[in-house]
C-alpha cells in the first residue's frame, strides 16, 4: 500500500494518469551503501537499489555469465526422453524434419538446431507454415508429409497443444518432439516428449524463456550426452547470438539466465559470424555497439517479415545462409517486405481504431474483426490498440470461408493466454494458445461474438484479482548538465533492458521545449529546456497515439515534468545524449 511519501513532486496523476513513486528511504539507504562499496554512480546505485539486490549480487547483476545463470536441462520434464531419441537418431543416422514457428523465436531455434545437426553430417529438412494457409502450429496435411519422409519430427516454438496433427505423424512411426514455450501441455501430451517450461505439470523456474532458450539448454544436454559416446561436439556458446536474437525479438523478461544469454549473445552478434544476421546489420546502417532496441526495432521486425507477409522461410533461410551474397539478397528481400509491413500496418491501425464501438471503450477488452486485416499482421495491430487504449486488445482476420485468425496483447492485469487456453477448453474456439501478454486464435466467424463476450468475462474476472494502479517508478531527478556520454554508459552496463527489466526512468523538473518537429505523422522530436537555458535533444516515441503524447503536442508553450529514459544518438559517428520522452505531468508552480 503507497503512501503520499512516496508519490514523486506531489503529482497525483501524470497525463497518462500514472502514478510517478519516487524511491523508498530504504531504497535510498541501500543505495548510498552500494555506493561505499562500488565505484558507481548514484543514479546507478538507486536502480540497482530499486531491484531489491544485495551487496554480494552486484557483481553478477552487472556481468552476467551463463555459468553462473544455468541450471541443469535434465531438470525439465521430458528433456531425457527427448536426449534419448536424438542421440539414437543421430548414431543411426535417422531422417529428421524441423517444424518451426514463422516467427524470430521460431526461426532462431530451427537455425540453432540445424547448424548443431550440421555438425554430425545431417541436414534436416525445415519446415516453416505459411500464416495465411495453414495458421500457427502444426497441421495435420504438413505433419502427415513429415512423417513420411522422416524417422524424426522436432516441433520448435510450436506444438504444445497439437496432440491430433502429432498424432497423425506418429502413426507413420515417426517420433514427435516439442520444444516450446507456450502454455498449456501436460502428461498427456501426445508427443513423445515435450520440453516446455510452461507446460501445466512442470515446476521449473525456467518459465521466462522463449523457444530458443528452450532449445539452447536441450544442446546442452545433448552435447553433454553426445561426449559419453565420444562424438566431438560443437561449442554451441557460439549460437548464442541465435539465441539473443529470439529472447529480445519474443519480448520474454529480460531476467536471470536470459539477461546472460543476452548480454553475452550481443558480443556474438557484433563479431559478425553469423552471416545472415551481419548481412541485416550492415544494410540496415546499424552501428556498434549493438544492443536490444537494434534487434527489437530494425533486426528482428525484418526477420518476422517474411513469415507475415507470405514468405515464411525467408528468416530462416537467411539465419542459416553461410554465403555473403546470398544473404544480402535475403536480407533486403526481407527489408522490403518489412516496408511494405509498415504501410499495411498503418493502413490497418486506422482501420481497426475506427470499427471500435463506443461501448467497447468502457471495458478492458477490446477487439476487432474485418475481412480486409491481413493475418500476419494482426499482433501488430492488437499492439498498437494496446498502447493508445492501455487495454488488452485481440485483432482478428475472417477469410472466404468465415474462419478468424487473430492475435492479441493483453495490458499488465490479464494473462490472455490463460484466458484463451479457457476459451479452447470451452470449445468456443478452433485453435488458440501464447503467452501471457501475448496470444492468437483461430475460430468460426459464426462464433465470434460469443466467444468475444466470453472472453470478456474471463479477462473481467482476472482484473478483479489483479487490478493495480499503473505506477512509474522514478530513479531521480537529474539535470541536464548532469547527462553525459558517461552516465549513459555506465547506466547501460545494468543491461539489457527489456521486459521485466526496464531502463531507470528519470525525471526533468520544470522544463519547456522547443523546435518540435512531427515525425512520421505520429513520433515527436525536440529540445527540452530547463530553467538555466541548458538543453538535450529528446524524442517521444508514438507520441500522438496516446494522451501524455497528445496533449504535450496541442500544450507545447506549457512547462512540465518529462520521465524518460537516457540513450546515446549515435548518427554518423557523432554521439549526443538523447532524452526519451515516456510520461510527462503538468508543472504546477
Amino acid at each position: 500500500m503507497m503512501n503520499n511519501n512516496e508519490i514523486f513532486l506531489n503529482n497525483k496523476f501524470s497525463i497518462s494518469n500514472q502514478i510517478w513513486l519516487k524511491p523508498r528511504k530504504d531504497t535510498q539507504e541501500l543505495a548510498t551503501k552500494f555506493q561505499q562499496v562500488y565505484e558507481i554512480s548514484y543514479p546507478l546505485a538507486i536502480f540497482l537499489a530499486q531491484k531489491d539486490l544485495e551487496i554480494d549480487q552486484i557483481e553478477n547483476f552487472l556481468n552476467p555469465r551463463i555459468k553462473f545463470s544455468m541450471t541443469d536441462p535434465s531438470l525439465l520434464l521430458d528433456m531425457n526422453n527427448a536426449i534419448t531419441i536424438i542421440t539414437n537418431s543421430i548414431i543411426n543416422n535417422k531422417r529428421i524434419a524441423i517444424f518451426a514457428d514463422y516467427d524470430v523465436d521460431g526461426g532462431a531455434s530451427a537455425a540453432l538446431l540445424y547448424k548443431w545437426f550440421e555438425n554430425f553430417k545431417i541436414k534436416p529438412t525445415i519446415y516453416i507454415p505459411d500464416r495465411d494457409r495453414e495458421g500457427y502450429g502444426p497441421n495435420i496435411e504438413a505433419m502427415t508429409k513429415l512423417s513420411l519422409d522422416h524417422d524424426l519430427i522436432i516441433c520448435v516454438d510450436c506444438g504444445t497443444i497439437s496432440d491430433i496433427p502429432i498424432t497423425k505423424a506418429k502413426k507413420n512411426n515417426c517420433h514427435v518432439i516439442v520444444v516450446d514455450h507456450h502454455q498449456g501441455g501436460d502428461k498427456n501430451t501426445k508427443a513423445d516428449a515435450l520440453v516446455n517450461p510452461n507446460r501445466v505439470d512442470e515446476k521449473s523456474e525456467l518459465k521466462f524463456l522463449c523457444a530458443a532458450g528452450v532449445t539452447f539448454l536441450l544442446l546442452v544436454a545433448l552435447n553433454r550426452e553426445l561426449k559419453k559416446f565420444e562424438f566431438n561436439v560443437p561449442d554451441i556458446l557460439s549460437y548464442l547470438d541465435l539465441v539473443a536474437l529470439a529472447t529480445v525479438s519474443d519480448v520474454v523478461p529480460l531476467i536471470k539466465l536470459n539477461r546472460a544469454f543476452v548480454r553475452s549473445g550481443l558480443k556474438i552478434i557484433e563479431m559478425g559470424k553469423n552471416i545472415g544476421i551481419k548481412s541485416l546489420i550492415e544494410i540496415s546502417n546499424i552501428s556498434k555497439p549493438i544492443n536490444t532496441n537494434h534487434i527489437g526495432f530494425n533486426i528482428g521486425p525484418k526477420i518476422n517479415a517474411g513469415g507475415r507477409l507470405g514468405s515464411p522461410k525467408l528468416g530462416v533461410e537467411l539465419l542459416i545462409e553461410k554465403n555473403q551474397d546470398e544473404a544480402i539478397k535475403i536480407a533486403k528481400t526481407l527489408e522490403s517486405l518489412n516496408e511494405n509491413r509498415k504501410f499495411l500496418e498503418n493502413v490497418m491501425t486506422d482501420k481497426a481504431a475506427s470499427l471500435l464501438k463506443k461501448d467497447q471503450l468502457k471495458n478492458e477488452f477490446i477487439w476487432v474483426a474485418d475481412k480486409e486485416f491481413k493475418p500476419g499482421i494482426t499482433g501488430i495491430i492488437a499492439s498498437r490498440l494496446l498502447e493508445k487504449y492501455n487495454k488488452t486488445s485481440l485483432v482478428i482476420s475472417i477469410d472466404k470461408n468465415g474462419i478468424g485468425k487473430g492475435s492479441g496483447r493483453s495490458n499488465s492485469n490479464h494473462n490472455l493466454g490463460n484466458a484463451i487456453n479457457q476459451l479452447s477448453e470451452e470449445k468456443l474456439i478452433t485453435n488458440g494458445g501464447g503467452h501471457a501478454k501475448a496470444a492468437g486464435i483461430t475460430i468460426e466467424e459464426k462464433k465470434l461474438r460469443i466467444a468475444m463476450n466470453r472472453l470478456n468475462e474471463i479477462l473481467s474476472s482476472q482484473q478483479k484479482n489483479n487490478c493495480e494502479n499503473l505506477t512509474f517508478k522514478i530513479n531521480s531527478i537529474i539535470s541536464i548538465n548532469a547527462i553525459t556520454l558517461d552516465l549513459i554508459e555506465e547506466i547501460d552496463k545494468a543491461g539489457p533492458f527489456g521486459p521485466d527489466s526496464p531502463k531507470p526512468i528519470f525525471v526533468l523538473k520544470n522544463c519547456k521545449i522547443k523546435w518540435c518537429k512531427l515525425l512520421g505523422n505520429k513520433h515527436l522530436r525536440f529540445y527540452i529546456y530547463d530553467n538555466s537555458f541548458s538543453k538535450i535533444q529528446s524524442i517521444f516515441f508514438r507520441a500522438l497515439e496516446n494522451k501524455a503524447g497528445t496533449f504535450l503536442y496541442e500544450n507545447l508553450e506549457g512547462t512540465f515534468h518529462f520521465a524518460g529514459n537516457l540513450e546515446i544518438n549515435d548518427w554518423l559517428g557523432k554521439k549526443e545524449p538523447n532524452f526519451v520522452v515516456k510520461d510527462i505531468a503538468i508543472a504546477i508552480s
